[in-house]
């Protein structure tokens, strides 16, 4: 048995129209996206300086902020490694395919400003959809058989428009534009992987609400705080506990989270105010609106 449902009457379109405004206002003006780095060193001299980042992007500015806590470890270990300590790149085949990569990536990179140019397509797609939507609602106050089917379609479309604007900004995150580096560009980000020997990492993703997680954990040996003439050996095997080079070992720990805006999801409510203020059938005979309702 359905349950039942409300009778629709002659203001209800200019009611369902004015809320429909109202709520795409309401999206329109607050945080699209909202994206938080916390990652934190838990092994080593740097440890344990912790980072915070917070990015807000909303229909026209990408907001950055950066904190870095408990600094003074993270201060001396950059002053004490050598920066000029690397990998032999001959040393295995994957650093050979990752400066082959690195290569191509020079190469083939986009021109600046191309990123910004993602980030518009997903700012313009959300416009054009609101848009539609708002428009789908203003149809359905006229008498055309397929206005449901519309305002259905508009639903969906802000839906993806929405859905899809993480990926835009992970996109941009690649291209690496100027509004975007700055975010990577915390404390840190600047020790290449290739500094390490023994060097593990981890990988991990999952879906939260509006959104998704990644859990990224990293971890070897600085060769930058290992003594040149010590280096080979350390990148020959993994120094014992009490070895030389035993202290160079660090471990670096990430969380990455991506979310649409906590307004966004008032969006939902739409769906119910179709079915509390439905509109009012159409005669298809006269293609007029009903003069009499049938009791459902």
């Amino acid at each position: 048995m359905r349950p039942p449902r409300p009778r629709a009457f002659a203001g209800s379109g200019a009611v369902r129209l004015t809320l429909t405004a109202l709520l795409a206002v309401h999206v329109f003006i607050s945080a699209w996206l909202v994206a938080t780095v916390e990652a934190s060193y838990t092994e080593g001299r740097p440890a344990p300086t912790e980072f915070h980042s917070l990015v807000a992007i909303d229909n026209e500015q990408t907001l950055i902020d950066v904190r870095v806590e408990r600094a003074t470890s993270f201060v001396l270990y950059t002053l004490q490694r050598d920066d000029s300590a690397t990998v032999p790149a001959n040393s295995s085949d994957s650093d050979n395919t990752t400066a082959v990569d690195d290569s191509a990536e020079g190469e083939d990179a986009a021109p600046e400003g191309s990123e910004r140019d993602w980030l518009k397509f997903g700012r313009d797609f959300i416009k054009i959809s609101l848009a539609i939507l708002v428009m789908s609602e203003l149809v359905m106050m006229v008498s055309w058989k397929w206005r449901h089917y519309l305002r259905a379609f508009a639903f969906a479309l802000t839906l993806v428009a929405f859905t899809a604007f993480p990926l835009c900004y992970v996109a941009s995150l690649g291209e690496g534009s100027d509004g975007d580096s700055k975010a990577g560009s915390a404390p840190g980000a600047e020790l290449e992987t290739q500094s390490f020997a023994h060097a593990e990492d981890s990988f991990g993703i999952k879906p939260i609400w509006l959104g998704f997680e990644l859990q990224a954990d990293f971890s070897g040996y600085d060769l930058g705080l290992v003594d040149e003439e010590d280096r080979a050996g350390v990148i020959a095997q993994p120094p014992e506990e009490n070895e030389t080079g035993a202290k160079s070992f660090v471990a670096f720990e990430s969380t990455f989270n991506i979310e649409l805006g906590k307004n966004l999801d008032t969006l939902l409510v739409l769906p119910l105010m179709w079915y509390f203020l439905p509109a009012r059938p159409i005669n298809h005979e006269k293609k007029t609106y009903e003069t009499h309702l049938e009791e459902e």
